[in-house]
């Protein structure tokens, strides 16, 4: 039988469990009376009632149902008459990818986001690659007593080789070479060459049997350019690479013991990576992001409250479905539940499928092209007539966003209230990060 053959009652029935439009107590108690097979005029009429009520205003809010968004401890922004849309915080610990070109309302949405999860997280780490727009919000978050920290990239203390806490030093080497090798875009060959040198380093210095006399990138420039041994094109390429880096961010890297990511994840951090190469800024954000990850999942973390927010609000060089073996495309299945919780932005659909099925929450915004629409809308589900929607409706400042947890899971439409954040134009404040000896430990 099709379904308009079945009686009136019955399509009537179906539609409004679809739509979940007796969810309430009274539609409740009408459910119970309709599956004891009680077909009183009170009950029909009400069941009549609530199905036509809920397709007259689907007939005026167009593709998009109106989502019934109005619990929870987070604003998502506005619906389509102005009311907010709220959702628990802890569902961003599911990870959240946002699509959307330039100038469509990102940056906006991350920050109307941050003032808001900030205050409340004990960690969290704001990515700048290119502008400052994150230090903007520091002045806004002294008023409620949260000092924000703000580290210009050339201000960071950092060693890649530092093994994480509760890492089998073994493990990061080898995490280590990969990484390396998609940062410095380097050969597939070099990888090979750089874990032997990797382990080399280990070995001579005592790291395997648990000394904390870690190498550094200098350290590892002068193995492979003396391994006279090993391959020549990836010797050369990795020296090649190093060079340029050592001489521009030798200050960064120069500290046997650096920052522990593992303290970092317990402050709230602006990392200002913007005026240093695209090189340094791949290595900077896989180096912080990896040694926390890798520490949580060897630590057994799980299913905790999320204590860590990471925002990077361009990020194709995490995503990219060119570069799998990026480390976060392996890892973010593994890190879902850990309490760290990413929110990755990216202007175009060079996105990696492993990236589409781990990110609980999606967002789209106005897109640059058919191929970015194509993309996410299949990834959110959409049908044809909401994707036609996409390309003639969205404005920037206006998304369309669908939730990987809770009980509305129907894509949407939202708007991002405006907002006026002014750069204060500041000294770098470096808050209570702990200060390292002056002296560089290694040089070239």
């Amino acid at each position: 039988m099709r379904g308009d053959e079945l009686p009136k009652a019955v399509r009537e029935r179906m539609y409004a469990e679809r739509h979940r439009l007796l969810d309430d107590d009274l539609g409740q108690s009408v459910r119970r009376i309709l599956d004891a097979g009680i077909n009183d005029a009170f009950s029909s009429e009400l069941l009549s009632h609530r199905v036509v009520k809920h397709r007259i205003a689907r007939a005026f809010q167009g593709e998009f149902a109106i989502p019934d968004l109005h619990g929870g401890d987070l604003v998502l922004g506005l619906d389509q008459r102005g009311q907010f849309l709220c959702c628990l915080m802890q569902t961003l610990n599911a990870h959240v990818l946002t699509l959307g070109g330039s100038g469509s309302g990102k940056t906006t949405r991350s920050l109307f986001m941050a003032l808001q999860i900030i205050p409340r997280l004990p960690g969290a780490w704001l990515f700048d690659f290119r502008k400052r727009e994150f230090a903007a919000l520091r002045s806004f978050l002294l008023r409620v007593g949260v000092d924000l920290i703000v580290v210009p990239a050339r201000l960071l203390r950092l060693n890649p080789f530092q093994v994480p806490l509760g890492v089998v030093p073994m493990d990061w080497a080898a995490c280590l070479a990969d990484m390396l090798v998609t940062a410095l875009a380097l050969p597939p060959r070099a990888s090979k060459l750089l874990l032997v040198a990797i382990v080399r380093l280990y070995e001579r210095r005592g790291v395997l049997r648990g000394s904390r006399d870690y190498p550094t990138l200098f350290d590892l420039r002068e193995d492979v350019a003396g391994d006279r041994d090993a391959n020549v094109p990836a010797r050369q390429a990795i020296v090649d690479s190093l060079d340029p880096l050592l001489l521009s961010l030798g200050a960064v890297f120069r500290y046997r013991i650096g920052w522990s990511p593992h303290d970092l994840a317990r402050r709230r951090i602006v990392f200002e990576l913007g005026g240093i190469p695209e090189a340094a800024k791949n290595l900077i954000l896989n180096t912080l992001l990896l040694s926390e990850f890798l520490s949580r999942v060897a630590r057994g973390v799980s299913n905790p409250a999320m204590d860590l927010w990471i925002c990077c609000d361009e990020a194709a060089r995490l995503v990219s479905a060119s570069n799998p073996t990026g480390g976060i495309s392996d890892l973010i299945g593994l890190i879902r539940g850990t309490g760290a919780g990413l929110d990755l932005s990216v202007q175009g659909a060079d996105i990696a499928p492993a990236i589409l099925s781990n990110t609980a929450t999606k967002i789209i915004g106005r897109c640059g092209s058919a191929t970015d629409y194509d993309t996410m809308s299949a990834a959110m589900g959409l049908t044809n007539a909401q994707r036609a929607w996409l390309r003639a409706n969205l404005v920037p400042g206006l998304f369309v966003g669908q939730l990987g947890e809770g009980s509305w899971r129907e894509p949407f439409v939202f708007q991002i209230p405006p907002m006026r954040l002014v750069p204060q134009g500041e000294t770098p404040n470096l808050g209570d990060l702990p200060r390292l000896p002056s002296e560089p430990s290694s040089g070239p």
